[in-house]
């Protein structure tokens, strides 16, 4: 028995229209240079186009935003310690808004040091 054209044609679109999605992201998290908002949020240096740590963001964001509850729940399941699912979230929401470094890693905001004078500095010895 052959399955009627329609939906063939239906069932090698819609696989065409996954494929291309699963491309697009695939092309998003490993391809596209960080935007502004995303320099910002991973606390990295202005003009750096691949900050540390931007794929591991982009991939927290899209598994925060496509998973089911359950799968928090299984990869919890999953971890080796006793790991509640709500730490799994948690966890990687986090990662999503870009703290995915540790904080001594991260570029601190250059603020005018209350010790920089005009004019000669003089050191003194003790």
């Amino acid at each position: 028995m052959k399955i009627p054209f329609t939906l063939r044609f239906a069932y090698y679109s819609f696989r065409a229209v996954v494929r291309a999605g699963l491309l697009l992201l695939c092309a998003w998290i490993f391809l596209i240079p960080a935007t502004a908002e995303d320099i910002s949020a991973l606390g990295a240096r202005e003009g750096q186009t691949y900050p540390v740590g931007l794929r591991m963001m982009r991939a927290a964001k899209v598994f925060v935003v496509v998973a089911p509850p359950r799968a928090y729940d299984m990869i919890a399941m999953g971890l080796p310690q006793d790991v509640p699912s709500f730490m799994v979230r948690l966890a990687l929401m986090q990662m999503a808004a870009g703290n995915v470094l540790p904080a001594s890693t991260r570029v601190a905001p250059t603020t005018p040091n209350s010790r920089d004078i005009e004019g000669p500095r003089f050191i003194q010895v003790d």
